[in-house]
């Protein structure tokens, strides 16, 4: 086959650029080795900000009582925090 371009990577980059290649009529190949979306979106920034921020109301809650509030043990379930993401 042959292409007018080939894009390595599905990130935030590629993704959008090979739609727009592909609106302008150009025949695109996309080849990405692992999720579309790439590492920020799959492995790295979203998720690492889905799980800071779950730490820090964790964190939050227990040190409550700082703020004048009283919180029993708290616990982190990780399963519904990776969902998040």
């Amino acid at each position: 086959m042959k292409y007018d371009a080939i894009l390595i990577g599905a990130g935030q980059g590629g993704g959008p650029l090979s739609h727009r290649f592909a609106d302008l009529g150009w025949k695109v190949a996309l080849i990405e080795e692992s999720y579309l979306g790439g590492t920020c979106v799959n492995t790295g920034c979203t998720p690492t900000k889905t799980m800071v921020a779950s730490a820090q109301v964790a964190h939050y809650a227990r040190n409550a009582a700082r703020w004048g509030v009283r919180a029993s043990a708290v616990t982190v379930d990780f399963a519904p925090v990776n969902r998040k993401n």
